[in-house]
């Protein structure tokens, strides 16, 4: 299961959509128009189906893979 987020930038009114799955956490979203980080969630959708190409790619230092991280 997954979340497909829209995001609206307070900066410059740009919106676009991400997978809650892919979204880097710990890190700030920012817009990827004008890089403000000022930015709001618009509007959310579930999502019962997750397809590979959704994941993000697990950085290369990292042991485990993000399908081991989700069965935990």
């Amino acid at each position: 299961m997954d979340i497909e987020i829209d995001f609206e930038c307070r900066e410059c009114g740009w919106v676009f959509g991400r997978s809650f799955l892919a979204l880097e956490h710990g890190k700030s979203l920012k817009c990827p128009f004008c890089s403000g980080t000022r930015v709001f969630i618009k509007s959310e959708t579930v999502r019962d189906e997750v397809m590979e190409t959704d994941l993000p790619e697990p950085s290369p230092g990292e042991r485990l893979t993000v399908m081991s991280k989700i069965k935990l």
